[in-house]
């Protein structure tokens, strides 16, 4: 599929979670994020893992998603 071609993964520090209601908040405002193929939360680890397709979504897009649910998150070092 072209999803999986165009698929990129970031991994999203997240802060200001507390508790499953908050992880799955963030995991509802990524998944509703136009781009987005996959995300998954780690509370634990205050994260986000995101498959996404960069030619509909930006990684600033995605921090900009879970800022909007009263987050904090912020784009990781880059590499």
């Amino acid at each position: 599929m072209t999803q999986e071609q165009n698929q990129q993964h970031i991994s999203i520090p997240v802060t200001g979670m507390t508790c499953n209601g908050c992880k799955s908040n963030v995991e509802k405002a990524l998944e509703s994020t136009p781009g987005v193929i996959k995300s998954e939360v780690n509370l634990g680890l205050k994260q986000a893992e995101v498959n996404y397709d960069p030619s509909v979504v930006t990684p600033q897009q995605l921090v900009d998603a879970i800022r909007e649910r009263g987050y904090n998150a912020t784009l990781p070092p880059s590499e």
